[in-house]
């Protein structure tokens, strides 16, 4: 194996990203780290034409952080391809949305829910601005959501969005395509 080619797979073991094929990689839990990854990788893949792949396997995590990778991938100018290995779970599975184009492996899952809240103090104008702020993260999610459910089935209310968000809900390959979280179910990527 040549030296280039030992530098290019320590940089994708290292940093999630494999320049070569255009891939990076968003394995584990959505957190500042993964965005920082996530965020320089796309500027190094989103400076030259091409497509854009990012591998998902991951149990979601921090809100916050996941919108700021969802609005990076938003922004790249070139057509990013979300693909779903294992698990696109709470924050990732509204990551996914984000993509152009969205796959999932057949025995791969999403996972939608409203996400968790923690409450850092006791205080009762703290604890009334914290749900107001997270009521304000299951909006935006909803919205994310909705919008992709909308463009294959026009009539889906944000109610039955809610009732189905009441609750962890699971979803297989068949009924994310179903749903229109998904455009393709692949088996060979």
């Amino acid at each position: 194996m040549s030296e280039k080619m030992k530098d290019i797979l320590e940089d994708f073991h290292d940093n999630g990203i494999y320049v070569p094929r255009r891939t990076i990689e968003l394995f584990g839990e959505v957190n500042l780290e993964m965005f920082k990854n996530v965020f320089k990788n796309l500027h190094v893949l989103d400076n030259t034409p091409g497509d854009i792949n990012i591998i998902i396997n991951s149990e979601g995590g921090d809100v916050t952080q996941g919108k700021a990778i969802y609005q990076a991938i938003k922004g790249c100018q070139n057509h990013v391809t979300g693909i779903v290995y294992g698990e696109a779970s709470s924050a990732a599975s509204f990551i996914l949305q984000s993509c152009d184009s969205r796959i999932m492996t057949p025995d791969s899952f999403l996972m939608l829910h409203v996400g968790e809240e923690g409450m850092g103090s006791n205080h009762p104008r703290n604890i009334d601005r914290l749900h107001a702020f997270y009521r304000s993260n299951e909006a935006w999610m909803e919205d994310v959501y909705l919008k992709r459910i909308k463009e294959k089935r026009k009539r889906y209310t944000r109610h039955q969005l809610k009732s189905m968000l009441q609750f962890d809900k699971f979803l297989s390959p068949q009924e994310s395509l179903d749903l229109g979280l998904i455009d393709q179910i692949k088996e060979r990527l």
